[in-house]
């Protein structure tokens, strides 16, 4: 007895979808601008507020990049150029296949993706408010880019599984001592501690793979080739999960607050215990 033909099947085989947020000095690279815009076919990109407040602005930039990297004139072709790239990027976002995503101010001004809590914009809100805190005493000058990063930190230490994709010059890949990426030495101004994972390190070298394979079948290789230095970074804040369930609520300081009326008990604020842990994506000799 003869057997007809085996249907035809298929198997489909899901994957997380990665989630980045990207460090305004990449985002203001040139190449990084180009490289991002390529990366949001392929995966979830967030921005926060004040880096859109810089792409609203971008006339001003246009005429002064300076304002934005006080003393590095060598890099003001390079800001203009990565403006156009964004300006472009930010208008495409809403005409689907993007995924680029923000938070602004109210929920009726950010892109978030479907199946998110509209909460994270008031969470992201109180995290940045409470890191804002910590930038007012530490002794760095303030401006857009500072503002910038703290959104980024803040939104990477929200959003379950975020990676932050930050820029590493060469002068940072030079022999010697390891040098850390300039968000970091932020980062450690404002009282969160990080940790270079060393090559050896298996689970950093597994996402390694993970994130060279995305690039890959993202067409983004070129980007490496040509000189784009990239460093992964991963914020971890056991603080966010004490914020308050409810959307009226009012930002935490990382002063010490009491919870209930009878007898109080202080709790500690959203950035204590944060910490970061960050390594190169493309390791050199």
């Amino acid at each position: 007895m003869s057997r007809g033909p085996v249907p035809d099947f298929s198997v489909q085989i899901s994957r997380r979808r990665w989630r980045f947020i990207v460090d305004p000095h990449l985002c203001l690279s040139q190449d990084g601008a180009a490289f991002v815009y390529g990366l949001t076919s392929h995966a979830e990109v967030w921005l926060g507020p004040e880096f859109l407040n810089i792409l609203d602005s971008w006339q001003l930039y246009d005429r002064e990049p300076e304002l934005l990297m006080p003393g590095d004139h060598r890099g003001a072709d390079e800001i203009r150029h990565a403006l156009r790239i964004w300006l472009r990027l930010r208008d495409e976002a809403g005409l689907g296949g993007g995924r680029l995503f923000w938070v602004r101010d109210a929920v009726r001004e950010s892109c978030l993706p479907s199946g998110i809590d509209e909460s994270v914009v008031p969470c992201w809100e109180a995290m940045a408010e409470a890191l804002d805190e910590r930038l007012s005493r530490a002794d760095e000058p303030s401006g857009p880019m500072i503002a910038a990063m703290r959104d980024a930190a803040a939104l990477a230490g929200l959003l379950p599984g975020a990676v932050l994709l930050t820029l590493r010059r060469p002068p940072e890949m030079m022999r010697g001592p390891v040098k850390p990426p300039a968000l970091c030495g932020h980062l450690e101004a404002w009282r969160v501690p990080c940790r270079h994972l060393e090559f050896r390190d298996d689970l950093a070298g597994k996402e390694r793979l993970l994130l060279l394979q995305l690039l890959i079948e993202a067409g983004l290789c070129g980007f490496l080739w040509s000189g784009l230095r990239l460093a992964v970074l991963h914020l971890v804040v056991p603080g966010h999960c004490r914020l308050p369930l409810d959307h009226g609520f009012t930002c935490p300081s990382d002063e010490a607050e009491f919870l209930g009326e009878i007898e109080p008990r202080p709790i500690r604020g959203l950035w204590e215990d944060a910490r970061a842990f960050w390594y190169d994506l493309i390791v050199e000799e």
